[in-house]
């Protein structure tokens, strides 16, 4: 095999090696989430935002805190108008 092959095998391998272990790492982030917010009973919100009358996007399972950043940045984007609902946990599993 020549430098280049090997070279190119390699970083093929070293590439496969950080995406597996990104995707662990966000699998890892999205279970210690979840658990954390079955726990601690954080309110979560579906947002729906709207401009002239028209539904342009809608965001679910959205935290208090992402939930704020969205309403301050409500009039600099053009937003006219959202709809905030709680969303209700299922907590069936717990009993």
């Amino acid at each position: 095999m020549s430098k280049t092959r090997t070279f190119a095998t390699v970083a093929k391998g070293a590439s496969y090696l950080a995406l597996a272990l990104n995707q662990m790492l966000k699998l890892a982030t999205n279970g210690a989430r979840i658990a954390i917010d079955s726990f601690a009973d954080r309110k979560r919100y579906n947002i729906e935002l709207i401009v002239q009358g028209a539904t342009i996007e809608t965001k679910e399972n959205q935290s208090g805190t992402q939930l704020s950043r969205i309403v301050r940045i409500m009039g600099e984007v053009g937003v006219e108008q959202a709809i905030i609902t709680d969303v209700q946990k299922d907590k069936s599993w717990l009993y």
